[in-house]
C-alpha cells in the first residue's frame, strides 16, 4: 500500500467552512471503470445487498486504501478511525423528461422509477438507530462516483457548511459541481445538509455511501499541519462567517482543548450576530463565554424537565394508529430515530470545559431521561473523563430508557482508554441480559433499542482495543458480541478483537469473518456456482 497523503492545513481548514472536501482517488482507471461495471450487473440482476455492497464487490477496498482517501481520513479522524459497517448503493436512473423549473434549491422528491437517493433536502440518518449530532468531525459521510457525472445527471447538491444546523432550512449558500470525474470522493462531515438531485440524462448515475467514524478524541494534529493559526483559506465557498465555530473546532482537532476554554482569542471575538437564524445560532453557542453563564444554561435545561423530551413524535396511520416513523414536521429538538439534535445550551456548555462538569453531574442527577441524554452527551464533548464523571454515566446504565443508556455509552466511548476493569464488568452486563422492553422493532427496517445499546457497546471495545490491559475484557465481551443478532454490533466486535491483536482475540475474530465469506466472483446466472 503507497503512503497516505495528508491534508495539509488549508485542506483542513476549508473543511471546516465547507463541511467537505473533493479527493480524486489515485487508482488506475480501470479499477474505477470495474467498480461501475460490477455495481452495474449487480444493480440489475440481483436483490439490493444494503450494507453487503462493498462485499459484493470488493474492489472498492482500493478506492478505500488509496493514499488519497486514506491520507484524508487520517488526517480528519485520527489514526484509529473505523469504517462504518453501513454502506449504501445510490442509483439514480433517468427521470425521463426536462425539469425546466426544478432548480438548485428546490426540495422535493422527483427521481426517476428504481432511484435509491433521494432529491430531498436532508441530514442523514445514522444507522440503525440514532445517535447524537456532533459539531465536532466524530463522523464522515464518502461518496465514491465510479464514472464520471455530467450535469444532466445530477450531480449531488450541499448546503455550505450546514453541517451544525439544527434542520434543513433558509436554503442558501448552496453547491453543485457542473461535472464530477469518474473516481471522485466526495468527503462530507456526516450531518451537512445534502440532497440528490433529478437524473435527465438517458444513463443510470451510480454512487455508493460509506461512513467513517472517529474513536478517540484528538490529541494532536493528525495531517501535514505546519502553521496554527485560523484563517479562512480563499478558496473555500461558503460565505457566511461563523468564525467562532471554526476557530473552536480547528483547535479541537489540533488536540487543543483539554477542559478549558480560552477566552483570549480575539479572532473568536463576535462584534454583531448577523446572518441566517442558523448562523445567529451558532455564533450564539460558540461566542466567547464566561463561566458566570454556566449556571443560567443549566437553568435553560432545567426548564426542560418534565417535558418528556425523551419520548418521540410519531405519524399515524389513516385509523390513526402510530406508526414506528417519526414525525419530523415540526423538526422539533426531542428524541427521533434518525439523529438527535441537542439543545442548545448542551452545545454551548459543551465548549466550557472543566467549569461545567460538576453543573452537568447535577443535570444528569435530576432523573429526567432528555437532560441526562443532554448532559451526559455534553460530558462527552468536553471529554475529561474522571472518576466522578464514570460514576455518573455508568449509573445511566441502569436507566430503564435506552435512549438514556445509548448516550452513556457513546460518551463512554470517548472515555474508552480511561476506562478500568469495573466499567467494564456493567457493561458486560448488558451484553449477558435482555430487557424485554427494548426488544420490541422501533422503526420499520426492525431494529430495536437494544440493537442500538449492542452496537453502541461494540464502539465502546472499538476504542478500548488500544489499551494493552484491557485487551481480556475486550476479547471476552467481543466473543459475546459476535453472535448478536445485530450485524453492526459483531461486525464492529470483530474489528475491536483484531485490534486487541491477542493471539485468542485474532483467533476468534479470524475465525468469525471466514465463517462469513463471500464469493464474489459468483455473478448472477453467468457463475452461479
Amino acid at each position: 500500500m503507497t503512503k497516505p497523503k495528508l491534508l495539509n492545513d488549508d485542506q483542513i481548514r476549508g473543511f471546516i467552512v465547507d463541511g467537505f472536501i473533493l479527493l480524486k482517488v489515485d487508482v488506475e482507471p480501470e479499477v474505477n471503470e470495474d467498480i461501475h461495471r460490477l455495481l452495474k450487473i449487480s444493480s440489475e440482476n440481483e436483490s439490493p445487498h444494503g450494507n453487503n455492497v462493498l462485499s459484493r464487490v470488493p474492489k472498492m477496498h482500493e478506492v478505500l486504501r488509496c493514499s488519497i482517501v486514506e491520507g484524508a481520513l487520517l488526517s480528519l479522524l485520527g489514526a484509529d478511525y473505523l469504517l462504518h459497517p453501513h454502506r449504501a448503493l445510490h442509483k439514480s436512473t433517468p427521470i425521463g423528461e426536462k425539469l425546466e423549473n426544478y432548480t438548485l434549491s428546490t426540495d422535493g422528491h422527483q427521481m426517476g422509477k428504481g432511484s435509491t437517493a433521494t432529491s430531498i433536502w436532508h441530514q442523514d440518518a445514522q444507522s440503525p438507530l440514532a445517535r447524537a449530532r456532533h459539531h465536532l468531525p466524530r463522523y464522515l459521510i464518502g461518496f465514491y462516483y465510479p464514472h464520471a457525472v455530467t450535469k444532466e445527471m445530477g450531480p449531488t447538491r450541499i448546503q455550505l457548511g450546514s453541517y451544525m444546523h439544527s434542520k434543513p432550512s433558509e436554503l442558501s449558500n448552496l453547491y453543485q459541481p457542473d461535472y464530477v470525474e469518474a473516481g471522485t470522493f466526495l468527503l462530507l462531515h456526516f450531518d451537512t445538509v445534502h440532497a440528490g438531485f433529478p437524473n435527465q440524462a438517458d444513463t443510470d448515475r451510480y454512487m455508493v455511501k460509506f461512513v467513517f467514524a472517529r474513536t478517540c478524541s484528538p490529541d494532536g494534529p493528525s495531517w501535514d499541519h505546519r502553521d496554527t493559526a485560523w484563517h479562512v483559506p480563499p478558496s473555500v465557498l461558503n460565505t457566511e462567517d461563523l468564525a467562532p465555530a471554526w476557530i473552536y473546532i480547528w483547535d479541537w482537532l489540533r488536540g487543543e482543548h483539554n477542559g478549558e476554554r480560552s477566552t483570549k482569542k480575539p479572532n473568536s471575538v463576535i462584534a454583531s450576530v448577523q446572518g441566517t437564524a442558523e448562523a445567529i445560532r451558532i455564533k450564539n453557542i460558540y461566542a466567547l463565554s464566561s463561566n458566570n453563564e454556566i449556571s443560567a444554561l443549566v437553568g435553560d435545561l432545567l426548564d426542560k424537565k418534565g417535558l418528556d423530551k425523551h419520548e418521540r413524535l410519531l405519524l399515524k396511520d389513516l385509523d390513526g394508529n402510530a406508526i414506528p416513523k417519526d414525525d419530523i414536521s415540526g423538526r422539533e429538538v426531542r428524541w427521533n430515530e434518525r439523529a438527535v439534535v441537542m439543545e442548545d445550551s448542551a452545545y454551548r456548555l459543551a465548549t466550557m470545559g472543566d467549569a461545567a462538569i460538576e453543573p452537568l453531574i447535577g443535570v444528569i442527577e435530576t432523573d429526567d431521561p432528555w437532560l441526562q441524554i443532554n448532559a451526559s452527551f455534553a460530558l462527552g464533548e468536553i471529554g475529561v473523563s474522571n472518576d466522578r464523571v464514570q460514576f455518573h454515566l455508568l449509573k445511566l446504565l441502569r436507566s430503564k430508557h435506552h435512549e438514556v443508556v445509548r448516550q452513556a455509552l457513546d460518551t463512554l466511548a470517548i472515555f474508552a482508554i480511561h476506562l478500568n476493569e469495573k466499567c467494564l464488568s456493567e457493561i458486560t452486563k448488558l451484553v449477558c441480559e435482555s430487557n424485554r422492553d427494548w426488544c420490541e422493532p422501533i422503526v420499520f427496517r426492525g431494529w430495536t433499542g437494544q440493537d442500538q445499546v449492542r452496537m453502541n457497546i461494540s464502539l465502546i471495545l472499538l476504542s478500548a482495543a488500544k489499551v494493552p490491559s484491557l485487551a481480556l475484557e475486550v476479547e471476552k465481551i467481543g466473543a459475546l458480541l459476535l453472535s448478536d443478532s445485530n450485524g453492526y454490533a459483531s461486525a464492529i466486535s470483530a474489528e475491536a478483537m483484531i485490534r486487541a491483536n491477542t493471539r485468542s482475540s485474532l483467533s476468534t475474530a479470524v475465525q468469525f469473518l471466514s465463517d462469513r465469506r463471500w464469493d464474489d466472483t459468483l455473478i448472477g446466472q453467468t457463475k452461479g456456482y
